[in-house]
């Protein structure tokens, strides 16, 4: 593959290698002079020793050249240079039916009508013109350019009166699912045989099935010459029956019940006026009415939640002056509510402070504990909670500042702050609660 690539052949650069058969390799071209992209089919050195391939090589660019039809490719030269036979074609920007068959597996009805009637066209004009008659009319024959036109390909195996004949005598040519029942027996051959291979491409593009199929080669012309016919719409429920009709008489097995012009048949196909199929109305509220759904509990609709502005979101250097601003001064801590007077001294309870640690009430008379940060197990703190005998409550007023040295004690605080009590710090968060810091 590409072996030829970069390379210049006349006034063309060989750029990339788009198609191989038995007839030669087609490269995709630039032509110097004027630019533009070209189809460029070679003679390998392999079969240019053969006489017989050479000769049938310079045919087929004879005969294209004497065709000029919109859906039959067109040449533009031809030459040989070091022993390199070659001939220019226009390039052809598109896929063949046979691709599209092998990716969709069928074709719309309407799309397959007016490609058979465009290859019917184009048959009609070789034979009606020149005497042509292709003999290898199959899909991968068959392109498509990108405005959706037809454009029929090699006429390698092309016949044509005054062009010497190169095929043995009943000698069977082409692919053999397209053959027609005469070529198989042998029989001289006219412009039906063309026919007859587009009725077989016309039958796999609204089926997606070969009309004769079989395991060997023999059981292929057995079906052919004797087998029975499924009716496409065997395959196809929905094709046309005017379609239908087309494709049977195209594959008549007497070739005298088929069309005797392959105009005959365009003429037809086109009078059929098939249309796409129309899709389904929409609803009479119109398509931005939504239907009513069946069980309304089934269907819950989430409104999607809107993302916070990255604006609204303080930076991390605002957030921390904001966090310290909102903290009390060391130098003026704020005033420390009263304790409630409600009740004995034994159930009074300290009153927390935002800022300030605060105590969990505990159950009196001892079971629970109250861990400080930083205590462990064998430091002093650990297991000294409201109910530990050395941390009295206070009975009335007076008893508040023994209480609050003690709580510093045993937060672990030291220092004093104005009055000479204990200065309170920050609160810190630990695993266990709030604790003031040092």
């Amino acid at each position: 593959m590409n072996e030829l690539a970069g390379q210049s052949l006349g006034g063309y650069l060989l750029e990339e290698e788009i198609g191989r058969g038995s007839m030669g390799m087609v490269y995709r071209g630039k032509q110097f002079a004027l630019g533009r992209d070209v189809a460029i089919k070679i003679l390998p050195h392999a079969l240019a020793k053969d006489t017989s391939y050479v000769a049938r090589f310079i045919r087929e660019a004879r005969i294209i050249a004497g065709l000029n039809h919109p859906n039959i490719v067109q040449i533009y030269d031809a030459g040989e240079q070091k022993g390199v036979l070659y001939f220019v074609m226009e390039y052809v920007q598109g896929p063949t039916l046979g691709s599209l068959l092998r990716l969709d597996g069928q074709i719309p009805q309407h799309l397959a009508a007016e490609y058979a009637a465009q290859i019917a066209d184009a048959l009609d004009c070789a034979y009606s013109e020149r005497n042509v008659i292709h003999r290898d009319i199959k899909p991968e024959n068959l392109m498509l350019d990108r405005w959706g036109k037809i454009k029929v390909m090699d006429f390698g195996l092309a016949r044509a009166p005054g062009l010497q004949r190169i095929t043995v005598a009943r000698t069977l040519v082409g692919s053999i699912y397209y053959a027609s029942p005469e070529q198989i027996w042998g029989q001289p051959l006219d412009n039906r045989s063309d026919i007859y291979a587009l009725g077989v491409v016309l039958y796999e593009m609204v089926t997606g099935q070969r009309p004769f199929t079989g395991r060997t080669l023999p059981e292929v012309t057995q079906a052919i010459t004797s087998g029975q016919l499924r009716p496409p719409s065997w395959l196809n429920p929905q094709l046309a029956p005017g379609l239908e009709q087309i494709i049977l008489k195209a594959l008549a097995r007497d070739r005298t019940h088929r069309y005797e012009q392959a105009r005959q048949m365009a003429q037809e196909l086109r009078a059929l006026n098939l249309k796409a199929e129309e899709l389904p109305p929409l609803p009479s509220g119109g398509p931005l009415s939504p239907l009513p759904p069946t069980n309304p509990r089934a269907f819950v609709v989430q409104p999607p939640r809107r993302p916070r502005l990255a604006e609204s979101r303080p930076s991390f250097h605002e957030w921390r002056a904001q966090r310290s601003a909102a903290q009390p001064s060391p130098e003026q801590p704020p005033e420390r509510p009263e304790p409630s007077e409600r009740g004995t001294a034994s159930e009074r309870r300290l009153t927390p402070t935002p800022g300030y640690a605060s105590l969990p009430e505990q159950p009196r008379g001892g079971s629970g504990t109250l861990m400080t940060a930083g205590a462990t197990a064998s430091s002093p703190e650990f297991g000294r909670g409201m109910s530990d005998p050395d941390l009295p409550m206070a009975a009335d007023p007076s008893e508040k500042a023994g209480l609050w040295q003690q709580l510093q004690r045993l937060l672990g605080r030291s220092g004093t702050g104005r009055g000479g009590g204990p200065e309170p710090g920050p609160a810190m968060p630990s695993g266990d609660g709030y604790a003031r810091s040092g």
